[in-house]
């Protein structure tokens, strides 16, 4: 599929004069291998760039442009915009495809002005709604890259993708069983290494959303069980503003927003700021947590972590009422900033001891929490590495 879709956008998609007509694009042009039209493929998805596409032609509000121009009865049915008509040879402007469908039944015009927002649109892709728009000119209108791009899905690549498949299959004698389709559209995606990413997602089966709305994330540290909830909605914002200037993010602007985090960072309640984890087999990969702290060889972090927790619980008998033991289920833990005991302090969730969980290392609890998955997104893109004591490491040989 990856060389089925470079093939059509460098060799075929100035040549589909069938698919200009019917998308009414102008002036296209050829477009460059060096333009991407392939972002990344995986198993069974391809990302296909369709920016190559819409910088080789003309196609953004063609009909509108030139609406006053018409010289035939016609009538518009539009979404979005609010276009003002001064041509007398409009019969009839409608938002909704049920008030068009009453006029038509009663008066039916030479051309029918549609916005590229109904090319999906069951209402009017359905059967009944055909039959009675048959025999009428239809004009697309598209004054935006999202319904362009359907109207591209709908008028060739839909098809295009399953008659490749079909060939395929057929030169080895066999059926075919895949299917190809547009399952989503993103805005820009953040390709951060193999199966990972996260993308700006606008429309995904059929459902549109607003910018900046649906950020999803796939195979990135933001979305892992163990990211405190703090760091969550942080990272998000970042990932924001990174979306929000594709061509003019840089490293000052983003040091700035950094460090304002870390100035909240140690206003938040602790509960929110350490990490998640789990403990299990306690009773057997600890040795002693009363005299002292004591492991089997290879005890996981977790494990230690609570260990500590019990033995300064211990060491506190008067709040043994107050708060329980840990010996499994879910922690939370951070980085402690006295690391002679242990470097890592876990407790129950929702019951932080104040009276003697160790002072927190926020420097690496930050470096832990909020700039380890920042750095993995932004190293991608080509931004140097922000340290514990935020600053750019910058790469002298780079």
């Amino acid at each position: 599929m990856d060389t089925v879709n470079e093939d059509y956008w460098y060799n075929q998609w100035h040549l589909d004069f069938e698919l200009h007509l019917r998308l009414g694009v102008k002036d296209v042009k050829s477009i460059k291998k060096d333009e991407k039209v392939s972002i990344y493929a995986d198993t069974d998805s391809l990302f296909v760039s369709f920016e190559p596409a819409i910088n080789n032609c003309e196609w953004k509000d063609i009909v509108i442009k030139r609406i006053d121009d018409i010289s035939e009865d016609f009538m518009f049915l539009e979404h979005r915009q609010d276009t003002k008509i001064n041509n007398t040879n409009c019969i009839g402007y409608f938002k909704n495809v049920d008030d068009l469908k009453d006029s038509l039944n009663i008066k039916k015009p030479k051309i029918l002005i549609i916005d590229g927002f109904y090319c999906k649109n069951r209402a009017f892709n359905s059967e009944d709604f055909q039959k009675i728009i048959e025999g009428i000119e239809i004009r697309w209108n598209w004054d935006n890259e999202l319904d362009f791009i359907q109207g591209i899905d709908k008028f060739r690549f839909g098809g295009y993708f399953k008659d490749r498949l079909d060939a395929y299959a057929n030169s080895y004698g066999i059926e075919n069983k895949e299917d190809f389709e547009l399952e989503r559209i993103s805005e820009s995606i953040l390709n951060i290494s193999k199966k990972k990413y996260i993308q700006n997602i606008v429309y995904e089966d059929g459902i549109l959303y607003d910018r900046m709305t649906y950020i999803f994330p796939k195979g990135v540290e933001l979305i892992r069980s163990s990211t405190p909830l703090f760091a969550r909605e942080k990272i998000i914002d970042i990932v924001k503003y990174l979306f929000s200037h594709p061509d003019d993010f840089n490293i000052k602007e983003l040091l700035k927003l950094v460090k304002k985090l870390r100035l909240e960072f140690e206003l938040v309640d602790i509960d929110d700021i350490s990490m998640q984890s789990s403990c299990s087999n306690y009773s057997i990969k600890v040795l002693n947590d009363k005299e002292r702290l004591e492991f089997v060889s290879g005890a996981h972090f977790g494990v230690k972590s609570a260990a500590y927790y019990n033995y300064l619980l211990n060491k506190n008998r008067e709040l043994q009422s107050k708060y329980e033991f840990i010996k499994s289920g879910k922690i939370k833990y951070y980085y402690c900033k006295n690391n002679k005991i242990n470097d890592i302090f876990a407790f129950i969730r929702g019951s932080y001891p104040m009276e003697f969980g160790p002072e927190v290392d926020y420097d690496e609890q930050f470096s832990k929490a909020i700039l380890s998955p920042i750095n993995s997104i932004i190293k991608p893109l080509g931004m140097p590495e922000i340290n514990k004591r935020l600053r750019v490491v910058m790469d002298i040989f780079g």
